[in-house]
């Protein structure tokens, strides 16, 4: 199948800047209540506020290494939706500043109130009211949307991400390569035209982080056309990864070996071995001993159940 001629006029950069683009203004144009993900690399200021009327959706994000926590948050445990997500990720300690690291929130409702309490060198402000708050989980998957990139993902950052695409998916959104993708390329989108999810389906992914790639091939598969990349700028757009199936030991359960008595853990059925069984009066084959009459002696009576007639004295 020939590239649209779109694809064959536009620069490959210039393809990425439009795409930005109209991404962006698709997020200012639309409802809080459709907001959506576009990167997982958060900045200083990224709160939650995108996602407050999602209580309950559970999302992942990347915390640069030399971000900066000295953003005023409220609240501690829960915080208020528009507390910078990195800087309260330290304050309740599951983020160390100066190592990258993935943290994960779960979005919830409004409160009354947040009260602040220093912790792990950062202030936290007491607040009133608010329609929404979010706090962290670890061991959950973050469900990104399907316009989700990797873009600008730090260095330092190596770990494998397990992420969940939601079903009902679409292909909007540009993906660069086969196998291994550029870090512009939507995740969820990527996954489909690597075969690991379908577009209705969704499902779990796992995004491993590649080595240095300048060169990304074209090709259609599962209806998905990715574009063709030469000369990569690693150092501008950051690392390109390559997709497969998440486990269920992604979710944070795994893979369960069930030993049932006769089966060993791969299913395989032990041979049985035949036992002998020793029943009163009979053998080990089965077949009865002769039963040999015997004689209980029962005080007052005799073997063949008479009684003995009493003699008087």
């Amino acid at each position: 199948m020939s590239a649209p001629a779109r694809t064959r006029k536009t620069p490959p950069k210039m393809r990425h800047l439009f795409q930005w683009c109209a991404v962006s203004l698709l997020l200012l144009a639309s409802s809080p209540a459709l907001a959506q993900q576009h990167l997982l690399v958060a900045e200083a200021s990224t709160s939650a506020v995108a996602f407050r009327s999602q209580v309950g959706r559970v999302v992942t994000f990347i915390c640069p290494a030399n971000i900066a926590t000295n953003r005023e948050i409220w609240g501690y445990d829960v915080y208020r939706v528009d507390s910078p997500i990195c800087a309260a990720a330290a304050h309740a300690g599951v983020f160390t500043p100066g190592v990258s690291g993935q943290v994960t929130i779960v979005m919830g409702p409004g409160a009354q109130s947040f009260e602040g309490i220093g912790r792990n060198g950062v202030k936290s402000s007491t607040s009133g009211p608010s329609d929404a708050s979010y706090s962290f989980k670890s061991g959950q998957v973050g469900q990104i949307d399907w316009i989700t990139t990797l873009e600008r993902v730090p260095d330092d950052f190596h770990s494998p991400l397990t992420l969940l695409c939601p079903p009902k998916g679409h292909a909007d959104a540009y993906v660069w390569g086969t196998d291994v993708y550029t870090s512009s390329s939507a995740i969820c989108v990527a996954a489909v035209h690597a075969g690991v999810i379908t577009l209705d389906a969704g499902g779990r992914v796992t995004v491993t982080l590649m080595p240095k790639q300048e060169t990304f091939v074209a090709r259609v598969r599962y209806g998905i056309a990715s574009q063709k990349w030469t000369n990569w700028d690693f150092m501008s757009y950051g690392q390109p990864y390559r997709l497969s199936a998440a486990s269920l030991s992604s979710s944070g359960g795994g893979p369960r070996t069930i030993r049932l008595s006769g089966f060993t853990g791969s299913g395989t059925a032990i041979p049985i071995v035949p036992r002998t069984i020793q029943v009163s009066g009979f053998t080990g084959t089965g077949t009865a001993t002769p039963i040999v009459p015997r004689t209980i002696q029962v005080p007052g009576w005799t073997g063949i159940g008479m009684t003995k007639q009493k003699l008087r004295r």
